[in-house]
């Protein structure tokens, strides 16, 4: 019995401090005179830090004032001018037997397999955990080796 009477009474007690602070409407819950309001639009970031970096293109270096300088794992069977593809093979996964690559190009993360076309007349032909073989309009093939750290 008295357990109950002091459930009671704390019941009771919660319920006047309750109505209490309630009746004090002078301070609100929010500060809206600290609230920024603006045209509702957001600026672009200024860098995705999710994607990486595409600086570094492998197999060629730019200098200021010159052409391109070819590196020598590049053949010259890949330095045609008609394939005019650009990506960078980021990494892959192995699904149901297949291997799934994950390619950037044009700042996208694109996930494909072998028989997917990329880019009208660009066909991936094969790919491995280390590089992805792409297939160009003219039946020309070039090999994409996997960037980024290795294991």
């Amino acid at each position: 019995m008295a357990f109950r009477k002091a459930a009671l009474a704390g019941l009771a007690l919660g319920w006047v401090v309750s109505l209490f602070a309630a009746q004090e409407a002078g301070k609100p819950l929010v500060r809206r005179d600290l609230l920024v309001f603006g045209s509702g639009e957001i600026a672009a970031p200024v860098r995705d830090i999710f994607r990486p970096k595409t600086a570094a293109v492998p197999g060629a270096a730019r200098r200021a004032g010159g052409p391109a300088v070819k590196s020598a794992a590049v053949s010259q069977t890949d330095a045609s001018p008609s394939f005019n593809l650009t990506l960078s093979y980021i990494g892959s996964i192995k699904s149901g037997g297949q291997i799934i690559a994950l390619v950037l190009r044009n700042g996208q993360t694109v996930s494909v397999g072998e028989g997917d076309e990329i880019a009208p007349g660009y066909k991936v032909v094969g790919v491995t955990a280390e590089a992805i073989v792409i297939q160009g309009p003219n039946s020309e093939r070039k090999t994409f080796p996997r960037q980024g750290d290795r294991p």
